[in-house]
């Protein structure tokens, strides 16, 4: 005959063993489209997530079959994470009483999920540390020349560059047809900057547009600084963007709050880690010699 105690303890194992997670929760990925680049941050969520049923949609860039997606989640109090702006303003607006946490949103104000039911992960690091960061590997670099058609990007880069001691050269463009009068203008003349700095903005980053601000000022010996690795990888000099992996890492912590019953998890927004990588052989053709220290620092260094 089993002793009570010893089939009590049996019992108790065996129900560790056999049974999930208590917090274990339905959790449903939408993906905007299926972009190569988001990997790191999609290897990590799943790790991070790994107690939880979840499932994965890609929407490919169509809302209407994200709304498709979203009508068959509808009543399964799934949480819901949304990877880009598409997904998170489908998620938001077909199903705005269920628990939702973005990822991969630049503007989250734009598309309006700055709300106190909503949670998300920063797609960016501070304009502040990314100017530091800038001077950090090129100390010479005290005047900073800036386009953006977002008059917020301007505003926030001239307050922080204050904070840092970097004066930025800031110029407004409404579309990619003002960019080369725009950038020559930044470099050269009474305004001329020491170097460009590419924000992430629409307008920019067009694959020609993207081209000629890589190439036009390294014709004049300047770096250009950039918020992507992609972009060092181009032809600039620095980037100091979020960390890919810290993004995945954070949205799982937000899923897990949100599983247990933690309600100060609605309306949080995280920053993640940032990144800092240096395009070393470009430095070298500019001839600019990186602190050592800077080269520590880095995360990366090409």
């Amino acid at each position: 005959m089993w002793r009570p105690m010893a089939r009590a303890r049996l019992l108790l194992l065996g129900a560790l063993f056999w049974c999930g997670p208590a917090n274990a929760a339905e959790v449903a990925l939408l993906k905007s489209s299926d972009v190569a680049t988001w990997r790191p941050t999609l290897d990590a969520f799943r790790k991070a997530t790994s107690a939880h049923t979840l499932t994965e949609f890609d929407l490919r860039g169509d809302r209407s079959e994200g709304e498709r997606v979203l009508s068959a989640l509808k009543g399964r109090g799934a949480i819901l994470v949304a990877l880009g702006p598409m997904a998170a303003q489908v998620a938001h607006q077909f199903l705005p009483d269920s628990p939702l946490i973005y990822g991969m949103v630049q503007d989250p104000t734009k598309l309006g999920l700055n709300l106190p039911t909503i949670a998300g992960v920063a797609f960016s690091v501070p304009v502040k540390n990314q100017l530091a960061a800038f001077r950090l590997v090129f100390p010479r670099g005290s005047r900073i020349g800036l386009m953006s058609s977002d008059d917020r990007t301007i505003q926030e880069a001239q307050k922080a560059g204050a904070v840092v001691r970097v004066n930025v050269v800031a110029k407004s463009v409404a579309s990619e047809k003002d960019v080369p009068s725009v950038l020559r203008a930044l470099l050269k003349g009474d305004e001329a900057a020491d170097a460009i700095w590419i924000p992430a903005d629409p307008v920019l980053l067009g694959e020609d547009t993207r081209r000629f601000i890589l190439a036009e000022p390294l014709k004049e010996g300047k770096p250009v600084f950039s918020f992507s690795p992609a972009l060092v990888a181009e032809g600039a000099l620095v980037s100091d963007g979020p960390d890919l992996v810290s993004i995945g890492e954070q949205l799982g912590e937000l899923v897990n709050r949100m599983a247990s019953g933690d309600k100060t998890a609605k309306g949080t927004l995280l920053v993640p880690r940032a990144e800092l990588v240096i395009n070393k052989k470009i430095a070298d053709k500019l001839r600019i010699e990186i602190p050592p220290d800077a080269l520590r620092a880095a995360n990366k260094v090409f």
